[in-house]
């Protein structure tokens, strides 16, 4: 706003129509509602002060500054007056021809000693901690049904950050994201710390798609576009991906046989496992995901070894007695066991 102070009083000295408050009254330089906002807070006594530069238009409205703000008017909001850190924050966004638009109204006390205004295109918000932010589109749609700053968001404390795909807004109790593809949703508490650990948007997760949702066990659930995060007050939060979640997805989810995930996906050889409270899936690519089933078959004990100084009368006795065929060099083996005389007696099971 010192720039446009700075218009004003320059146009002033060229002999312009805008005058100072040492030049003219504020009867004699503002138009009714501006001159009505303006004595609503008190006139020069009040929080504005004394005028600093006349009304002026803009494209849609007029504005007239005073030594702690301004008034800003057009037929759509009316006039409203902007100060302080408001004043700082419209002011970077593009004045009333930024995406805020107009005040449509003054500022309001709200919770933990903050205040807010609503402008046109939003609303900025402002708490001692977290400063002037402000919030808008559909994060203020989303903001609005979790009970704007009295809710577990709290304040904004940041302004909108482009990311690949999508935009994301930090709030003291947790990070708004929105993509085309999935909407505003928020991101907090467990899931917040979780998701970062898988790589935020850019991991397997992607974008979340839906808030956090109530289940079984007192566990709550949240779904993103490549995944689902689980927590429970027992397990705590794990997300599930592509093949794991599918084989996850066939038992039930979190209310069948697997229960609530109690690890991460980690590596294991030859594949890839997460643990639940009900046992495990483990996946490779030959073999796919499978539930409660090792990637790599156990391997067969070997054979135990005929006993030393074995004699067997037949084949029979062989196949009775170590359970397989007999091989020359063994305990045990002859002639009359080996038929056709390859090494190898007994090889077919005679019982």
């Amino acid at each position: 706003m010192r720039g446009r102070a700075v218009v004003a009083v320059l146009a002033l000295l060229a002999g312009g129509s805008v005058a100072t408050a040492g030049a003219a009254s504020a009867a004699d330089c503002l138009q009714r509602p501006v001159q009505a906002r303006y004595d609503q807070l008190g006139g020069a006594t009040g929080r504005l002060g004394a005028v600093t530069a006349c009304e002026q238009p803009t494209r849609t409205g007029s504005f007239a500054t005073f030594q702690r703000g301004a008034v800003y008017a057009s037929p759509a909001t009316g006039a409203w007056d902007v100060s302080g850190s408001f004043q700082d924050l419209w002011s970077r966004t593009g004045w009333e021809n930024g995406f805020l638009g107009y005040p449509v109204s003054g500022e309001d006390p709200s919770a933990a000693g903050g205040v807010y205004q609503n402008y046109q295109g939003g609303t900025l918000y402002w708490s001692p901690p977290t400063g002037a932010h402000s919030v808008s589109g559909a994060f203020h749609g989303r903001y609005g049904s979790l009970g704007y700053e009295r809710g577990f968001l709290g304040y904004p404390t940041s302004q909108e950050v482009p990311l690949r795909g999508g935009v994301l807004q930090r709030f003291q109790g947790g990070t708004a994201y929105w993509s085309p593809a999935t909407g505003a949703h928020t991101v907090s508490g467990a899931f917040l710390d979780l998701y970062g650990r898988l790589g935020w948007e850019g991991g397997c997760l992607g974008y979340p798609a839906t808030q956090e949702q109530p289940s079984t066990a007192s566990g709550v659930y949240q779904r993103f576009q490549g995944g689902t995060a689980y927590w429970s007050p027992t397990t705590g939060a794990h997300a599930l991906c592509g093949a794991f979640l599918d084989a996850y997805g066939s038992t039930g989810w979190e209310r069948g046989s697997l229960g609530y995930p109690t690890s991460d996906e980690h590596a294991i050889p030859g594949g890839r496992r997460v643990d639940f409270q009900g046992g495990y899936v483990e996946w490779s690519a030959a073999t796919g995901a499978r539930v409660n089933q090792p990637i790599a078959a156990t391997p067969a004990p070997p054979p135990p070894p005929p006993p030393s100084g074995a004699y067997y009368a037949n084949c029979t006795d062989v196949w009775n007695t170590i359970g397989r065929p007999i091989r020359r060099g063994e305990p045990g083996y002859r002639t009359a066991l080996d038929r056709d005389d390859d090494g190898v007696g007994c090889e077919s099971d005679p019982r």
